[in-house]
């Protein structure tokens, strides 16, 4: 059985479907020359500042294009208090932890550069890892501290006023005494330092302006 007669058929039929069809720039065409732009999109503008007639054509179209899902809401990364690291006492980085943006050595140099010491300060001791450590100044010693609960004593107290404190006694295991104990604001991380630096068998000693003499 001979297919020609066949195939011959099947081109015919394409062939007229094909021309019969319209294709979308037609279909376009016809829609801008409806509303009384050019059929090919060309229009000649107009200046609007100047009012002049601008010397190029310039082609205008229906443009699609997606709309952005990220928003403001999903990218902010800035909070003022929250999640720290449990080791250095830090504020942890990451949005999905409830950190901020981290503040690392090119932004130190750039606040550096500046001369905003404050603000330095602030970034990254005030609103960091701030802590209050109690230092043996005789011998320099900060891990060596230990805090003393007084016992308590019957205290009158007088209404309105806030009830009394019991004085904070702080003594050297080391040096064996409670003189010369001072409070000293550093960073928490230096003192995780110190602690690492102790379980290498490396002391650190501190050498305070105040230093009480034995």
């Amino acid at each position: 059985m001979d297919a020609t007669p066949f195939a011959n058929s099947a081109m015919k039929t394409s062939g007229d479907t094909g021309s019969e069809s319209k294709s979308l720039v037609d279909e376009f065409g016809e829609m801008l020359k409806s509303c009384g732009f050019n059929y090919h999109g060309v229009e000649v503008l107009y200046s609007g500042v100047y009012g002049t007639e601008l010397t190029c054509e310039i082609f205008i179209g229906p443009v699609y294009y997606q709309r952005l899902r990220h928003m403001v809401s999903d990218k902010f990364r800035v909070r003022s208090t929250g999640t720290i690291d449990q080791i250095t006492r830090q504020p942890i980085k990451g949005r999905k932890w409830g950190g901020g943006i981290r503040f690392g050595e090119m932004e130190r140099d750039s606040m550096l550069a500046h001369g905003a010491a404050y603000l330095l300060h602030d970034r990254l001791h005030t609103c960091s890892d701030y802590h209050v450590a109690d230092v043996c100044s005789i011998c320099g010693s900060m891990l060596t501290t230990s805090f003393i609960q007084p016992q308590r004593r019957a205290v009158r107290e007088i209404g309105g006023l806030p009830p009394a404190r019991a004085p904070k006694k702080v003594t050297c295991h080391a040096c064996q005494t409670s003189k010369g104990m001072e409070t000293v604001a550093m960073r928490y991380v230096f003192r995780y330092l110190a602690a690492e630096l102790a379980a290498m068998n490396i002391k650190m000693t501190l050498q305070l302006s105040n230093r009480a003499e034995v």
